[in-house]
């Protein structure tokens, strides 16, 4: 794939997972008691689903080889667009600085440890859809 037609497919992917992730988070908030909502749960859902959806991906490729494009647009540019790094560390440095240090202590902990245990299940559900629809690769 040429590197402009490279580009565009990750920056629409981008621009997708940017506006899903703006939409879940927002509903997620929406939802939550007034009480709960200085904690960043809708960031945090976004971030674990995105590394279960990246973990299904990945897991899939184990014998399926999807082409570069697809890998572009759904792991570089949507989930790019996605989850973001950067709103889970403003967060929180925000319960830090203006909160109990176990809101901060906790929002860690659970983004790293369900991050990583939402990429291990991602994993399996993607080995398993491979079998579920008996796809051997290219």
């Amino acid at each position: 794939m040429k590197h402009a037609a490279h580009a565009l497919v990750i920056f629409v992917g981008g621009g997708l997972g940017s506006v899903a992730r703006w939409a879940l988070s927002s509903a997620i908030v929406h939802h939550l008691p007034v009480r709960v909502r200085n904690f960043p749960f809708g960031i945090l859902a976004c971030n674990l689903l995105g590394c279960f959806l990246i973990g299904v991906f990945f897991g899939g490729l184990r014998t399926f080889r999807p082409e570069e494009v697809w890998r572009s647009l759904l792991v570089t540019g949507f989930l790019g667009g996605f989850t973001t790094f950067s709103t889970f560390a403003e967060d929180t440095h925000r319960m830090l600085h203006h909160g109990p240090a176990f809101g901060a202590s906790a929002n860690v902990a659970a983004s790293v440890l369900l991050g990583l245990a939402a990429v291990y299940l991602g994993h399996k559900t993607g080995g398993m859809l491979l079998d579920v629809f008996h796809i051997s690769g290219r």
